[in-house]
């Protein structure tokens, strides 16, 4: 029998061929690659696997009940960014309980893991906001350089949004911590 890894969540099929959907984060069977060796999934590579495949049905989700707006279509839209959110429920919630086993979060992807201090994720979160800004208008700069403004507008408005975040992350640690 051949075996075939996701490259979303990294997920194993063992089969003749991949399967037509990753049964963990549901991409389709052309997200799969033919792997060697017996890879079998560990509990942690489990709980990695869904937390980056909840990951992606949230953007996928969201960027469908976008799609589903523009259309006219508001009570798909409402569904789908229905859908995203207990998504994204699914994915914290794998966060948190992983990163309460020591042995566990040892073997999980560091950047889904939280620290044993609130403060400590905060301030994680506050460095990757600041960074997210910088790398947003980065990429406006570059897609307004090559002609692509729509993009160049939204990276414009992401960054916009990121240095929010961050100053709102700021404001909460300064008044809690």
């Amino acid at each position: 029998m051949k075996q075939w890894k996701c490259q979303v969540c990294g997920y194993i099929h063992t089969g003749e061929t991949p399967p037509d959907a990753c049964p963990v984060c549901y991409s389709p069977k052309e997200k799969f690659a033919a792997t060697s060796g017996n890879e079998g999934m560990t509990l942690s590579a489990y709980v990695d696997a869904n937390i980056k495949g909840e990951t992606w049905e949230v953007t996928h989700y969201m960027a469908m009940a976008l799609k589903a707006q523009t259309l006219g279509l508001g009570e798909v839209a409402e569904a789908l960014y229905r859908i995203a959110s207990e998504e994204a429920y699914h994915g914290t919630n794998f966060i948190h309980r992983a990163s309460k086993n020591a042995a566990i979060k040892s073997k999980i992807d560091t950047a889904s893991q939280l620290n044993d201090d609130l403060k400590k994720d905060m301030e994680m979160m506050l460095t990757g906001e600041l960074g997210a800004h910088k790398g947003k208008n980065q990429a406006a700069s570059l897609a307004r350089a090559e002609g692509h403004h729509e993009l160049a507008g939204f990276f414009t408005i992401a960054a916009a949004d990121e240095s929010r975040h961050a100053e709102i992350l700021k404001g909460l640690i300064k008044r809690f911590f």
